[in-house]
């Protein structure tokens, strides 16, 4: 029982991130991108305009072998 209730808790605050990025988006107009942490400006929520996404990640990845 107990972990279905801590899933059920994960969710509840997963969505309240999501809804809460969502909010600063519409007041900002930037999102942050999941994949490289850099935050985007965009007119949609459908797609992110291209900002280097997968350079970054590879820098990244690279930082920290190195």
């Amino acid at each position: 029982m107990r972990d279905t209730a801590a899933r059920i808790l994960n969710r509840l605050h997963q969505e309240a991130l999501d809804e809460n990025e969502e909010r600063d988006w519409y007041r900002t107009g930037r999102i942050p991108c999941h994949d490289c942490g850099t935050n985007v400006r965009t007119k949609t929520l459908e797609s992110l305009p291209p900002h280097n996404c997968t350079q970054r990640q590879q820098e990244a990845r690279t930082g920290l072998n190195g």
